[in-house]
C-alpha cells in the first residue's frame, strides 16, 4: 500500500503543468512549482515509510546499488551532482539554491527533479506502470491544451461587452478588459500564439513533442489495437500536432523537422527494402519545406496559421538579441570555466558583459536576460564545462545504450526513441529548460532506463 501511494503521487506530479495560480505575481510559474514539489515530497515520504516498515531487510540498498551500476542512471546522477556543486560555488549561493518566484529553477528544485527521477527508476519496473505513466502524461498534455482553449471561450456579457470568466482562465485573447473580436475558432486560429496552461508559447511545442512521443510509443507498442483504439490514438495525435503548430515556436518546429529526418533516416538504415521509399519521402519533405521557407513572404504562406514558423530571418531582432546574449554567456564562461557562475546567476553574467546593442533609446527593447535562451549556453555559463559536459553526457550514454540494443527491439520503436532526443536537443539550442521541460527530461530518462535495463524483468517488489 505504501508503494502504491508513492507511485500515485508520482503520477499526480505530472499534472503540475495544469496549475495556474492567478493570485500569484507569476500565475504560470509558482503554482506549478509548489504542486510539483509537494507531490514529490509526499511520494518520497511514502517510499521512506515503505523502507522503514514494509521492505525486506537490505532490499532498499540492494536495489540502489543495482541502479548505480546502470550507466544512464549514473550519467543523470552525475549531471545533478555537477549542478549542485555549481550551486555550492555560485556567485550568489542563495539565488542558485532557492531561485526566485519568477523562475524557481535552482538547486532546491533540481533536488526534487532528481527525487522524481530516482523514484521512477526505483519503483517503475513493470510495463503496466510505464503505460499508466505515459497515459497520465498524455492526459496532462490534453489538459494543458484544454486550458488554453478555455481561455478563448470566455462568456461575453452582451450588454457591457465585458467578458465573464467563471474559471479564472488566463490567456492571450483579452485586450483592454475585453475578449478579442471574432469567433472562438477565429481566436484559436488567429496570429495570437497558443500558450495553453504554460503561459508561454515557446514552452508549448517542446512540451507537446514529448506528449506526441509518449502517444506514438503507446500506439506502436499496443498489441491489442482495434479500430476504435486506432481512431482514439489518431485523434489525440492530430489534436497535439494542431496545437503544436498553433504555438508558432520556430525552434521546436526545426526540432520536429530534425526529428522527422532522423526517424526516416533510421528506418532507411534499418529496413533496406524500404530504403528507396524512405529516401524519396525525405526528398519530398525537403522540397516542400524548402518551398515554404523560400516563399515565406507570399500571401498564401502568410495566410497559414503557422506562417511564423517559416519566417526565419537571421537579421530579425529577436534572433540578434539571442546571439548577443550567447556572446555574453561565452564571456562569462571564460571568466569562470569550471563550475560557472551558478544556477539562476545568469543575470550577473548578462549585466557584466552587457552588449549595448540591446538598448534602443526611446523604444521598448530587451535589455535584461536572466537566461541565455539556449540550454548549451545556459549550462555553460551557469554550471561551467563540468555541468555542460555532464548534461551532454546523458545523451551520449543514451545513444550508446540505444546502439547496443538496436536490434533487440523493434527498429521503429528505436527510431522513434532516437528522434525525440534529436528534437529536444535541436530545439534546446534556442530555448532554456523550465519545469514542463525538466519533468519530461527526467521522465524520459527514467523511461529509457526501464527500456534499456528492466524491460524484460519483473519488479523486485510488486506494488
Amino acid at each position: 500500500m505504501l508503494l502504491k501511494l508513492s507511485k500515485f503521487f508520482l503520477y499526480v506530479s505530472v499534472f503540475s503543468v495544469l496549475v495556474v495560480m492567478t493570485s500569484a505575481f507569476f500565475p504560470f510559474i509558482g503554482g506549478k512549482d509548489y504542486f510539483f514539489r509537494t507531490s514529490i515530497q509526499l511520494a518520497l515520504v511514502f517510499l521512506i515509510l515503505w523502507w522503514g516498515f514494509e521492505a525486506k531487510t537490505g532490499e532498499f540498498w540492494s536495489r540502489c546499488r543495482e541502479m548505480f551500476r546502470r550507466p544512464l542512471f549514473v550519467a543523470v546522477s552525475l549531471f545533478v551532482l555537477m549542478f549542485m556543486l555549481a550551486t555550492l560555488f555560485a556567485v550568489n549561493q542563495r539565488a542558485a539554491f532557492w531561485s526566485n518566484y519568477e523562475r524557481g529553477e535552482g538547486g532546491f528544485q533540481m533536488l526534487h527533479y532528481y527525487a522524481f527521477f530516482f523514484m521512477l527508476v526505483f519503483l517503475f519496473r513493470d510495463r503496466k506502470d510505464w503505460e499508466r505513466m505515459l497515459w497520465v502524461s498524455v492526459a496532462a498534455g490534453v489538459g494543458m491544451i484544454l486550458y488554453g482553449v478555455g481561455a478563448a471561450v470566455f462568456v461575453v456579457n452582451p450588454e457591457s461587452g465585458a467578458f465573464y470568466n467563471p474559471f479564472s482562465f488566463v490567456g492571450p485573447y483579452v485586450e483592454n478588459g475585453k475578449l478579442t473580436a471574432g469567433t472562438f475558432l477565429g481566436r484559436i486560429f488567429s496570429k495570437v500564439r497558443f500558450q495553453g496552461s504554460l503561459g508561454n508559447p515557446a514552452y508549448v511545442a517542446p512540451y507537446l513533442m514529448f506528449s506526441i512521443f509518449y502517444l506514438l510509443w503507446l500506439w506502436i507498442s499496443d498489441k491489442a489495437k482495434t479500430f476504435s483504439k486506432n481512431l482514439l490514438y489518431g485523434l489525440i495525435a492530430f489534436f497535439f500536432v494542431v496545437f503544436f503548430f498553433l504555438s508558432g515556436t520556430r525552434g521546436a518546429f526545426i526540432g520536429l523537422v530534425a526529428a522527422t529526418f532522423a526517424f526516416l533516416f533510421a528506418l532507411a538504415v534499418g529496413y533496406p527494402r524500404f530504403r528507396k521509399w524512405m529516401i524519396a519521402t525525405i526528398a519530398g519533405f525537403t522540397v516542400v519545406l524548402g518551398i515554404l521557407f523560400y516563399y515565406n513572404n507570399s500571401s498564401f504562406v502568410k495566410s497559414l496559421p503557422m506562417s511564423r514558423l517559416f519566417n526565419i530571418d537571421f537579421s530579425e531582432r529577436t534572433l540578434q538579441t539571442r546571439l548577443w546574449t550567447w556572446n555574453s554567456a561565452w564571456q562569462g564562461f571564460k571568466e569562470r570555466p569550471v563550475l560557472g557562475w551558478g544556477p539562476e546567476n545568469f543575470s550577473a553574467v548578462f549585466d557584466k558583459y552587457f552588449d549595448p546593442r540591446h538598448f534602443i533609446p526611446g523604444k521598448q527593447s530587451e535589455t535584461w536576460f536572466d537566461y541565455a535562451h539556449s540550454v548549451i549556453f545556459d549550462y555553460l555559463a551557469e554550471t561551467g564545462i563540468l555541468g555542460l559536459l555532464s548534461f551532454l553526457g546523458i545523451f551520449a550514454v543514451f545513444f550508446w545504450e540505444l546502439g547496443k540494443r538496436w536490434n533487440a527491439e523493434s527498429r521503429v520503436i528505436n527510431a522513434l526513441i532516437a528522434s525525440i532526443v534529436v528534437s529536444y536537443l535541436v530545439q534546446g539550442l534556442a530555448l532554456f529548460n523550465v519545469l514542463p521541460m525538466y519533468i519530461n527530461i527526467f521522465l524520459f530518462a527514467a523511461f529509457a532506463c526501464y527500456l534499456f535495463y528492466y524491460n524484460k524483468k519483473e519488479s523486485p517488489a510488486s506494488a
